[in-house]
């Protein structure tokens, strides 16, 4: 009995490969999720909280005191950089058990990260202030944060599956797994 469920268990995976990935991607995620958040409750609640009166302001990216000045700013940016690194080698052999050459894997995924990382900077600048406003600080800012990782699963999920995460076939020809 134990085995024909096991069977019909790996028959399920085979047929429904995308689903099973995108479960094990948030199932994973959830594991960079404890990382990105610690991390950021770390630094903006600690480490960074002198650099809270302080603004940043760089073309798009707007960190004004109200939006939390260069505390959120370090916050944001430090613990995504910090999980995203995590997520790579964790997503890359557990999610996808990609196979193709792990440098071209990297930049690929760098380039992502980087173009996710930068809307990740701009989204908490137009969303802070009122969230916070209602919410209050603490649970404003992780609302916020917890928002960006949901558009940041939207995103990588997909590059990852059929862009970055291959797996190599026997013949040499990469695909998604």
């Amino acid at each position: 009995m134990e085995e024909n469920r096991r069977e019909g268990f790996t028959q399920w995976k085979k047929q429904h490969e995308t689903a099973w990935q995108f479960i094990m991607f948030v199932l994973m995620s959830c594991i960079t999720t404890v990382v990105d958040l610690g991390s950021f409750s770390l630094f903006n609640f600690w480490i960074f909280t002198p650099f809270r009166d302080r603004s940043f302001s760089w073309w798009l990216i707007d960190y004004t005191v109200e939006n939390g000045g260069q505390t959120a700013l370090f916050a944001f940016a430090g613990s995504f950089a910090i999980s995203q690194t995590f997520n790579f080698f964790l997503q890359r052999k557990t999610t996808f058990k990609a196979n193709n050459n792990v440098a071209r894997s990297a930049v690929m995924y760098a380039i992502m990260v980087v173009f996710v990382y930068f809307l990740q900077l701009y989204i908490p600048t137009l969303i802070r202030v009122p969230i916070v406003g209602l919410l209050g600080k603490t649970l404003g800012d992780i609302l916020v944060k917890m928002a960006n990782m949901t558009m940041s699963m939207l995103i990588q999920f997909p590059a990852n599956k059929w862009l970055i995460m291959r797996r190599v076939s026997t013949n040499g020809d990469e695909r998604p797994y």
